[in-house]
């Protein structure tokens, strides 16, 4: 298994042991067949993607893909570095949350939560 596999199912496991229900894609191609098929309220992207099936498709334009079926979901980007710039790009794309690298599962499953809690409250 690459770092990727590993981390996706690391992270996924300790989100399902905090009690979410969790889906994971091996590619970009995966992701967007998945976000066009159901229905999501958050989703968390690795900026640094793979190249998939011989196309540089990187996290910023797999949220954008995402963001244009799951408009008021939120998305959580997994970024190697934080930086000022990132944030910007982030804020563009509307209700993103930038995490680094490496990721603390109990930090994400708290961030999950708090995610949760905003899209159920009547003013998010």
């Amino acid at each position: 298994m690459d770092a990727y596999g590993s981390s996706r199912e690391g992270l996924s496991a300790a989100l399902r042991r905090g009690g979410d229900a969790v889906d994971t894609a091996v590619g970009s191609w995966e992701a967007i067949q998945q976000a066009k098929d159901r229905s999501y309220g958050i989703a968390i992207i690795d900026v640094d993607l793979p190249p998939a099936h011989g196309v540089a498709m990187n996290g910023w334009d797999l949220a954008r893909i995402f963001r244009a079926f799951h408009p008021a979901a939120a998305i959580i980007l997994v970024v190697a570095e934080w930086r000022s710039e990132l944030a910007s790009r982030a804020e563009a794309l509307g209700r993103v949350r930038l995490v680094e690298k490496p990721v603390n599962p109990a930090e994400l499953r708290v961030l999950v939560k708090a995610l949760q809690s905003q899209s159920l409250s009547p003013s998010a």
